[in-house]
């Protein structure tokens, strides 16, 4: 009899023989309402064709699909915006573009809004739409529009002229800019139709900026130049660090007067407060190196960071402690009004850049706006729904909603009673694509994998659990020798408590049998549950299984507890 390689349990005993409804049910799950802080328990939503077909009280013997996913006692969302992403230029190689972009999605990031556009990122954005690229959806902005790049009226027409006809979602604004040029490029923006967005050149200033209604601004950037009282006279260059200089000059009564300003001409605000408490801030370089988000950024891109991080906070730049505190109050009050009284705030940490790793550095940055005053609900509005008003997409995406896109992600716990369990990933969807946590969790190992060399005793001194960690192929029964010709190959990835399951018909080539789910180890007990299936084996929902495990290498001899069924299975390199 053939068996299924999930610690032998025969398959031909329960094989469905219905045909499974198209598409993907989660089952009982909890639905955070983003719009109104509400959950609506116990729902059974249908994913179709890469949106949310149906959404309905759960039932208690639901209609099998092609994939069943468990979400008893869970919570799905929809999936954050990063508002401030960086994508990798073309001189950068096409995996690392692509690590990058899954360092997003690993996080429970499903749309991006990439801040330093390229040609290459357009095209980019053309794979991703069309299922080529595993990503978040994409917006990019405009090459930068800066004091360098555009230095006169004429040029501002022409390059705004032709980033929008190249089909680029917005203009970015970068320092430097002079006002009549900034003027002629909200002039020429309004004319052709095209956004702006980024930084607020000095020569521009917070007040006017905010006048010209940019789509939004960046880093609470030029807010703080705009707290300086006149009478103090100082030249506007020697702002420092995003207005670091000028903090002891600050008046705060003055925050309500620019928190008015935005709301009236409906600018949104990206915090980036990671960015502050992490580059920009009284803490080491080395203290940040030990995160353990570093083992997925290159080498060299750490030490460049270290030496960055190092020389915008050497004392000789006029950098202080003292100061910092009062420059980082400052922000938050800032964060907080802009939350409580203006237009809207977006999510966004600004990655990847200094000692911000994609994807995880919206964790810091939520913290950060915690910490600012701002409810858990807040925040998630901030990263859901927001940025698809921001875009003009809320009948796309933001929301879990019949009829949106599909790009959610399932939570072990409440993110309202603590924005930490946005981290406990049961997995991801993308499109309606379902990226359980043993797949993340396996990527992820393997980028780690790349950035440092492992320790040659290494299978000697890891103990089970660690080398559990990987993709491994059935190899056969216990005690005896593989079929000559076997039909299918059985993989599976067991990696940071979650393990998923993939069996393929080779004659074939389609997909016969794919669950998986969560486990633990107890000593040398191996004690798994299965928490989605698709058809082939949804009879296994919900069960545990139980095994002993010997580990000898590159091989796992596995013998079972709570079944008669033994095997042997194989690493996959």
């Amino acid at each position: 009899m053939k068996k299924l390689g999930l610690l032998g349990v025969a398959l031909l005993l329960f094989a469905c023989t219905a045909e499974p409804e198209k598409g993907t049910m989660i089952i009982d799950v909890n639905i955070v309402d983003v719009s109104t802080g509400t959950i609506l328990e116990h729902r059974d939503v249908v994913i179709d064709s890469g949106k949310i077909k149906t959404i309905a009280k759960h039932q208690g013997k639901p209609l099998v699909h092609e994939l069943m996913v468990s979400g008893a006692g869970k919570y799905l969302m929809p999936g954050l915006a990063e508002m401030h992403a960086h994508i990798p230029p073309p001189s950068t190689n096409s995996e690392q573009i692509e690590d990058v972009l899954f360092l997003y999605l690993a996080n429970g990031i499903t749309t991006i809004r990439g801040m330093l556009g390229h040609p290459a990122h357009l095209a980019l954005k053309s794979n991703v739409e069309n299922g080529n690229i595993l990503s978040p959806r994409i917006f990019t902005s405009s090459p930068s529009l800066n004091g360098n790049s555009v230095t006169s009226v004429e040029q501002a027409i022409s390059m705004l002229t032709a980033y929008k006809k190249d089909g680029y979602d917005f203009l970015k604004i970068h320092p430097g800019i002079k006002r009549e040029v900034f003027d002629q490029i909200v002039k020429t923006a309004n004319e052709v139709d095209i956004r702006f967005a980024g930084h607020v050149p000095v020569d521009v200033g917070i007040e006017h900026a905010l006048r010209s209604k940019y789509a939004s601004i960046d880093h609470v950037d030029g807010f703080l130049e705009g707290l300086v009282p006149e009478t103090a006279n100082v030249n506007p260059e020697d702002n420092g660090f995003f207005g670091f200089a000028f903090t002891p000059l600050v008046d705060v009564s003055k925050i309500d007067g620019l928190v008015q300003l935005a709301k009236e001409n409906e600018v949104w605000v990206v915090p980036t407060q990671s960015l502050f408490e992490r580059w920009f801030a009284p803490i080491a370089a080395d203290e940040l190196l030990q995160q353990a988000e570093m083992q997925y950024m290159p080498p060299t891109t750490l030490a460049n960071w270290k030496e960055r991080k190092e020389a915008s906070i050497d004392p000789s730049t006029g950098f202080t402690a003292h100061q910092w505190k009062q420059f980082d109050a400052i922000r938050k009050q800032l964060i907080k009004k802009l939350q409580d009284g203006g237009h809207g705030m977006l999510l966004g940490s600004d990655a990847p850049q200094v000692f911000n790793v994609p994807g995880f550095s919206i964790h810091h940055e939520i913290d950060g706006l915690e910490a600012a005053g701002l409810t858990p609900l807040q925040i998630i509005q901030s990263g859901t729904i927001n940025p698809a008003k921001y875009i003009g997409m809320t009948d796309v995406f933001g929301q879990v909603k019949e009829g949106l896109e599909a790009d959610l992600v399932l939570l072990n716990a409440n993110p309202l009673e603590n924005m930490d369990n946005l981290q406990d990933l049961v997995g991801v969807f993308k499109k309606g694509r379902f990226i359980p946590k043993a797949s993340i969790n396996n990527r992820l190992a393997a980028m780690a994998a790349k950035n440092s060399e492992p320790s040659e005793n290494e299978s000697e001194t890891n103990s089970i659990a660690d080398q559990l960690q990987g993709t491994w192929k059935y190899y056969s029964e216990k005690g005896k020798k593989p079929a000559p010709v076997a039909t299918f190959e059985r993989l599976k990835t067991i990696s940071n408590a979650y393990w998923s399951m993939t069996e393929m018909n080779i004659l074939t080539n389609k997909l016969a049998y794919y669950h998986g789910g969560r486990y633990k180890l107890e000593g040398d007990e191996y004690i798994e549950t299965i928490t989605f299936a698709n058809n082939g084996s949804q009879y296994l929902l919900d069960n545990t299984l139980k095994a002993k495990l010997e580990v000898k290498g590159d091989t796992i001899i596995q013998t079972g507890l709570n079944t008669t069924y033994n095997e042997v299975w194989i690493r996959m390199k």
